[in-house]
């Protein structure tokens, strides 16, 4: 007998639609959205994945690309307990200038093609079926095959007549009937400046308050296991590695004068500290050879050992130079450490230790990331330290 099943958009839906996403560099799950796809799972409800890939026509990346995107999120699904029981894609636009991809196809979106592909493959009764998705597209495919549409996006973006919620997360509370599902762990920070000043000083003022709220928001139970995970790389000798980029390349430095001559200072320790940052010269011909994206993990590759300590600073948390380290270096045990901002982006999920600063702004996210680089050294130094020394002693 026949079964009801979900369908669901991908970009938008269960990860972040940033435009043509064709790499796994650029894959950002959406906060809720694993965990809604493991209660459908736990609940019996099949569930498929339909999303239109024009990318592939545009010439933006290949039909390779995209099962290895898949595979990259098959595989962090299932890290957490969830998975889809079936992936289909359409890549086919009539725009395309990619010849064998250029035409209209009834797979793409809101055609039926594949909504009908995926109840043969997974015996779907598709009028008792949810297609779930950001667009009037998805709306469309399950007007196509006599589906339930539920729209999912922010506040604005509703279709008329469709129940729509914030989220997938809310959609899958709907479809199970107050099934409980994890809500994202956060609303989106603030907008600062979100008005024009015309006076310095009452900027300034605004500032320091966005700086004093953005720092609040710190865990300070993160800070506390970064500083444990630091103790004990310096107690066995290991290496500690810090990148960024731009500003935070900045940090990433001045966290290796802090931890290699300011925890000496009084201490007598000894630490091997490295900036992947610093040196203009591999830098730029790592750059130049391999791509800008290649930078810290090739360093890795040849500097650091099982046991080392990556610490990585990135506002968005999404610079590809920075998932790559954070990935290679978990494959390779080595403990990570995350500071980020915005929305943290796959570095605040993929890092051990995660040292994320809740605000919108690059300036507040920086000077933020800053005080936590001090502070972590400072309470390094003196955990090594006796009471007499700490009071003796200028931090």
């Amino acid at each position: 007998m026949s079964q009801p099943g979900v369908l669901l958009d991908r970009d938008g839906t269960i990860i972040v639609d940033s435009g043509y996403v064709g790499s796994v560099d650029r894959v950002e799950f959406i906060d809720g959205s694993i965990a809604a796809i493991a209660a459908l799972n736990r609940a019996g409800i099949p569930v498929a994945v339909v999303t239109n890939q024009a990318g592939v026509a545009r010439g933006y990346y290949g039909i390779a690309d995209v099962e290895q995107v898949h595979k990259h999120m098959i595989a962090e699904l299932a890290r957490h307990g969830a998975h889809v029981d079936l992936w289909l894609f359409c890549p086919y636009h009539p725009d395309g200038i990619v010849e064998a991809f250029a035409r209209r196809s009834a797979d793409r979106k809101p055609g039926p093609g594949m909504a009908l592909a995926a109840a043969e493959a997974l015996d779907l009764d598709l009028a008792a079926s949810w297609v779930v998705g950001d667009s009037p597209a998805d709306v469309g495919l399950a007007r196509a095959v006599g589906a339930k549409p539920l729209h999912v996006g922010p506040p604005g973006s509703a279709v008329t007549g469709v129940d729509t919620f914030p989220d997938l997360a809310a959609a899958v509370r709907f479809i199970l009937g107050g099934s409980t599902v994890p809500a994202p762990h956060q609303e989106k920070a603030p907008k600062f400046p979100a008005a024009k000043f015309h006076r310095a000083d009452s900027y300034g003022g605004a500032y320091v308050a966005e700086l004093a709220r953005a720092f609040a928001t710190v865990d300070l139970e993160q800070v506390s296991r970064a500083a444990t995970v630091l103790n004990a790389a310096y107690d066995r000798d290991s290496a500690v590695f810090a990148c960024g980029n731009g500003g935070s390349a900045s940090i990433a430095n001045h966290l290796q004068c802090d931890h290699v001559k300011g925890i000496r200072n009084g201490t007598g320790v000894t630490t091997r500290v490295q900036s992947l940052s610093t040196n203009v010269e591999l830098f730029s011909a790592i750059a130049n050879d391999l791509g800008y994206e290649h930078v810290f993990e090739y360093q890795l590759q040849s500097q650091a050992r099982p046991g080392d300590v990556l610490i990585v600073i990135s506002s968005s948390g999404r610079s590809p130079n920075i998932v790559r380290a954070l990935d290679w270096a978990a494959a390779h045990d080595m403990p990570t450490i995350a500071l980020t901002g915005f929305e943290g982006g796959p570095a605040r999920r993929r890092a051990e230790v995660s040292i994320h600063v809740d605000s919108a702004n690059y300036g507040v996210v920086e000077d933020a990331h800053q005080a936590c680089m001090h502070l972590l050294a400072q309470y390094v130094r003196q955990s090594r330290m006796t009471p007499d020394a700490v009071v003796s002693q200028t931090f």
